[in-house]
């Protein structure tokens, strides 16, 4: 997935850059971002903006398994893509960043040319940097900085996020969740909690499990698939099983408060799709979730 990304990507990049002129104007929409200043002999050609959004950066690289690690992250967006003075390499893009972002207080997550890391999604000379700025001990900006090695037309891709939550619109009940299941394919669910480390229902589920009973009640039509979703904390295959138990769990409840066992069925993904940073208490929390999938 990583690979078909970064190559679609960066085949996008060259068939724009090759019409653009390192020293033309920057695009009008193009803004500097008060932590991440524009590079110096080069040009922003496409600029944009998303007041809410989600993106999955590479965060760091596995040395055990030889896989990048990746974080999918939320907030306000901003990316560029910008082409370079010819003979500026890849390497010299990404130091000028990480150096600059370093004295902005942004700590170096990953950073490097794509030969030193196993199965990273870019090409061996390109490179791939990750930064990240910590505000009362939460991660509050993210930049991902890729550099593109050509001698002829080096370009960037620059990556902002403004790390927030989304202003709540939608009252999370059994409606809004039908709503979302329609247009998605599938919703998460929050405010489902087990006791530490089991797969025991705690009492404060209660409101929100009879909402999901009454999701399936209303709609026998909907064949719901539950998924179980855990934080990185422990060990990956334990966190598979706890969230295999506690989709069951869930199940559980459902059939013996009226919903039919067949129209329900379970998974348990552990900590394999995270949807915040696990660096943050707060990133873990969201990660723990239950969701329905409409099958």
């Amino acid at each position: 997935m990583l690979h078909r990304v970064a190559a679609i990507l960066f085949a996008a990049f060259a068939l724009c850059a090759a019409a653009q002129e390192w020293n033309a104007p920057n695009t009008p929409k193009a803004k500097e971002h008060p932590l991440v200043k524009f590079y110096p002999q080069s040009s922003v050609y496409e600029y944009e903006e998303q007041a809410f959004d989600s993106v999955e950066l590479i965060v760091g690289f596995d040395k055990a398994s030889q896989e990048p690690r990746t974080a999918t992250v939320e907030g306000r967006i901003v990316k560029y893509e910008a082409v370079h003075k010819p003979g500026t390499s890849s390497l010299e893009i990404l130091r000028n960043y990480e150096n600059a972002l370093k004295k902005a207080g942004l700590a170096t997550l990953i950073a490097g040319k794509g030969k030193q890391f196993a199965n990273m999604p870019v090409n061996p000379e390109d490179t791939i940097g990750t930064f990240r700025l910590d505000r009362n001990g939460k991660p509050a900006v993210y930049v991902s900085v890729l550099g593109h090695q050509d001698p002829d037309t080096p370009g960037s891709t620059v990556t902002i996020v403004e790390v927030k939550d989304m202003e709540q619109k939608l009252e999370a009940n059994a409606d809004a969740w039908f709503e979302e299941i329609s247009s998605s394919g599938r919703v998460s669910v929050y405010g489902i909690n087990f006791d530490t480390g089991k797969a025991t229902l705690r009492g404060d589920s209660q409101a929100v499990l009879q909402e999901v009973r009454k999701l399936a009640a209303a709609h026998p039509e909907l064949k719901l698939l539950i998924e179980g979703h855990t934080d990185n904390a422990g060990n990956a295959a334990a966190n598979r099983k706890l969230s295999e138990q506690r989709a069951a769990a869930v199940k559980a409840w459902l059939v013996g408060n009226g919903v039919k066992d067949a129209q329900l069925s379970t998974a348990g993904l552990g900590d394999t799709k995270p949807v915040a940073d696990n660096a943050s208490e707060e990133g873990r929390a969201k990660n723990r979730r239950v969701e329905l999938v409409r099958r």
